[in-house]
């Protein structure tokens, strides 16, 4: 009898191997390849993990691979995505990881929007320093203060790196939570070839991600109204507090040429914002939201332009092409 019992066990668990087996078929509408980084956080150790999903493609774009014909020639990846009809209208190198400069900084927002209190008060301390070369900062010293709210505004708008690392140091958990849930936040959103290990994309080892990835995450935040106020603005000023008790007041413009109004916006476009980055390992790289005369919304995004004057030129083509 014993025999017998375990031999209707194992037929059993054929079945069933069977059954599922025969339930994985071509017909899953999405499955992507997930890296799932080590505690070192490094895109070379990393696990290789799947997720698949019946609605995890709803309302995002899909690379047919059937794109409009373009010359963007210059630059070295570029993708441009309709919002409304879900689609890829263009793609170049838009899987291929690399490093992503300030453009970083959106999962750095996404983080913060999702996860702080914007009255949270924000202190400098010594492990927020930035000392690289031409690195945009605002300055902070030690002791200084700021409200998350004010912090968000000078990232993205003014992109102060020295900000980034006062954001990522006062979470709760401190510096190495904030990376974790900046990667966790990106996995996700189906960022599959993001990794991230630091808040401002300054270059480092193993930080990378990749045009349709940065698509995915500004997508996200197109859906938060703070969001999206922050970045439409040509510029801010604020003051706050220094460690002396004194009161500092800033005056910063915004990084984007066309939200600045130093670069016209093609013509029945309306730019709604975006996030530039510059590094010497990154080129020049922007990301842009925006929305057509019928108010019709686009991301449009270009990475490793040689210089401003082709990074703008490329996307004012990119732009041009939505209709």
């Amino acid at each position: 009898m014993r025999c017998i019992n375990r031999s209707l066990l194992i037929i059993l668990c054929l079945l069933s191997v069977s059954f599922l087996c025969s339930c994985r078929s071509n017909d899953i509408p999405y499955a992507f390849e997930r890296n799932s980084s080590s505690a070192t956080l490094s895109i070379s150790s990393a696990s290789t993990l799947y997720l698949e999903s019946d609605t995890f493609a709803k309302n995002l774009c899909i690379d047919d691979g059937n794109y409009i014909p373009l010359n963007i020639e210059t630059s070295y990846a570029a993708g441009l995505f309709d919002i409304e009809d879900h689609s890829v209208l263009y793609g170049k190198n838009m899987y291929e990881e690399m490093t992503p400069a300030s453009i970083t900084k959106l999962l750095t927002a996404l983080v913060a929007l999702k996860y702080c209190d914007p009255n949270q008060v924000l202190t400098f301390t010594d492990a927020c320093v930035i000392n690289e070369n031409g690195a945009q900062k605002i300055n902070l010293g030690v002791g200084d203060t700021l409200t998350m709210d004010q912090a968000l505004n000078i990232l993205l708008l003014y992109s102060a790196n020295d900000v980034a690392m006062m954001i990522a140091n006062n979470f709760d958990g401190g510096y190495v939570e904030f990376i974790r849930v900046m990667n966790e936040e990106a996995r996700n959103l189906g960022a599959t070839h993001t990794n991230f290990v630091n808040p401002h994309g300054l270059t480092e080892d193993s930080h990378a991600s990749c045009v349709y990835d940065l698509y995915l995450i500004l997508n996200e935040l197109s859906k938060n109204e703070k969001f999206v106020k922050i970045v439409s603005q040509n510029g801010y000023t604020t003051s706050y507090t220094k460690a002396d008790g004194t009161i500092n007041t800033l005056e910063l413009k915004s990084t984007n040429l066309y939200i600045n109004e130093s670069r016209e916006t093609p013509e029945g476009y309306k730019i709604i914002g975006g996030k530039t980055g510059t590094t010497e390992a990154a080129g020049k790289c922007l990301i842009i939201y925006y929305k057509d005369a019928e108010e019709k919304p686009y991301i449009a995004c270009i990475l490793k332009s040689e210089d401003y004057d082709t990074l703008y030129a490329d996307m004012d083509t990119l732009i041009s092409s939505s209709k």
